[in-house]
């Protein structure tokens, strides 16, 4: 849906269903943005990715998506809290 409604907006966008295939079409200073669903992938693989990426093209620019917009809020000492956002832009 993401691919969709960025080409709809003049984006030009290719798609990698795995990280596999988005370490044969990445190359450096071709793309301006690397979105990545990290909901898709193994603990760790992202962050690798990522890392390698980062490495080899220190300038390159992510974002992850992580699925359903909301924020993880740490209180003191330890206590997590999830909280979801308000639909407005994000729904």
């Amino acid at each position: 849906m993401r691919e969709n409604v960025l080409r709809s907006h003049g984006v030009e966008v290719d798609a990698a269903d795995s990280l596999q295939r988005a370490r044969v079409l990445w190359t450096p200073h071709r793309y301006d943005l690397v979105l990545l669903d990290v909901r898709r992938q193994f603990p760790g693989e992202a962050l690798q990715f990522y890392e390698q990426i980062r490495d080899a093209s220190p300038r390159q620019r992510f974002a992850f998506s992580s699925g359903r917009q909301f924020y993880v809020l740490r209180r003191w000492p330890l206590e997590l809290t999830f909280e979801d956002t308000p639909r407005g832009q994000w729904g």
